[in-house]
C-alpha cells in the first residue's frame, strides 16, 4: 500500500474556480484516481489557497498507471485547460502507514484498506467537518524513534490522543523524516477544543520531550473537505 500526499498552491483567490473547474472533467473523467482517493481538502489555516489531497494506491506501479494514464485522454483536455492555469505550485510526497495498527484504523498493511467503493465513514456533514493535519519533522532516524516513543508512552491508550484520530503515516519519498497524523472532527469548535486537550495531555507532552533530541518540529493545519461530492468520499452528508 502506498499513500500519496499531493498539494496544489493556487493563485490567490481562485479556490472557488478550482472547485468549479471539476465540472469540466465530467462524472467519470478522473475515475482511475478518484477510485483511490481518500479525500481532497482546502487549507483553512497556515498557508492559504492550498488544496491537499490524499490517495491510497496498491503500489508505485498502480500510482504511475492510474495517474499518468490520464494526461493524454482527449476528453480531459478541457479540464486540464481550466484547472492548470489556477495552480502556481505542485508538490507530492509518498507515505507509508504507521506500524502501530491503532494509528491506522482505515489504512494499514495488516488488512485495513478503505476505498471510496466501500462507502462513507464519517457521519458528520462535509460542510462543517474539519480534518486536523499534524506534521512532525525529525532529524535522520527520528521516524522509528517516534513510533517507539509512541508505544513506550502508551499514546494509543490515551483517550485524548486517540479521539478523532483516523490516520498516521510517515514519508518515504519527498520530504523525508516526517510523521503525519490526522484527526477528524465534526466542526471547528470540536477541533479547537481537542487541540487544547492535546496540549494539556501529560502523555503527549512526555512523548514530545523525549523526541526533542531528534529535532522535532511540529506544524499543524486545519483542512476543510471538498464541496465536490466525489472528492470527499469519506463523508456521508453534504
Amino acid at each position: 500500500m502506498l499513500i500519496e500526499h499531493r498539494v496544489y498552491t493556487l493563485a490567490p483567490g481562485t479556490e472557488a474556480s478550482f472547485w468549479d473547474a471539476q465540472h469540466e472533467r465530467g462524472e467519470h473523467g478522473l475515475r482511475p484516481i478518484l477510485d483511490r482517493l481518500i479525500g481532497t481538502y482546502a487549507a483553512r489555516s497556515g498557508a492559504t489557497d492550498q488544496i491537499v489531497s490524499l490517495y491510497r494506491y496498491d503500489s508505485f506501479e498502480d500510482w504511475q498507471t492510474r495517474l499518468f494514464g490520464l494526461y493524454r485522454q482527449a476528453e480531459l483536455q478541457p479540464y486540464f485547460r481550466a484547472v492548470r492555469p489556477l495552480i502556481r505550485h505542485q508538490e507530492s510526497r509518498l507515505l507509508a502507514p504507521a506500524p502501530l495498527s491503532e494509528l491506522t484504523p482505515l489504512w494499514s498493511n495488516s488488512g485495513r484498506d478503505w476505498l471510496p467503493a466501500h462507502g462513507p465513514v464519517f457521519t458528520s456533514s462535509r460542510a462543517s467537518s474539519v480534518m486536523d493535519e499534524l506534521t512532525l519533522t525529525f532529524a535522520a532516524g527520528g521516524v522509528p524513534a517516534c513510533w517507539e516513543a509512541m508505544a513506550r508512552h502508551g499514546l494509543t491508550d490515551d483517550a485524548v490522543v486517540m479521539t478523532g484520530l483516523c490516520a498516521g503515516f510517515s514519508t518515504i519519498v519527498g520530504t523525508l523524516n516526517q510523521v503525519l497524523l490526522y484527526w477528524q472532527y465534526p466542526d471547528l469548535e470540536a477541533s479547537l477544543l481537542q487541540r487544547t486537550h492535546l496540549r494539556e495531555s501529560a502523555r503527549w507532552n512526555d512523548f514530545l520531550r523525549e523526541l526533542a533530541p531528534v529535532d522535532v518540529h511540529a506544524e499543524s493545519r486545519l483542512l476543510a473537505p471538498s464541496r465536490v461530492v466525489d472528492m470527499s468520499p469519506l463523508y456521508a452528508q453534504r
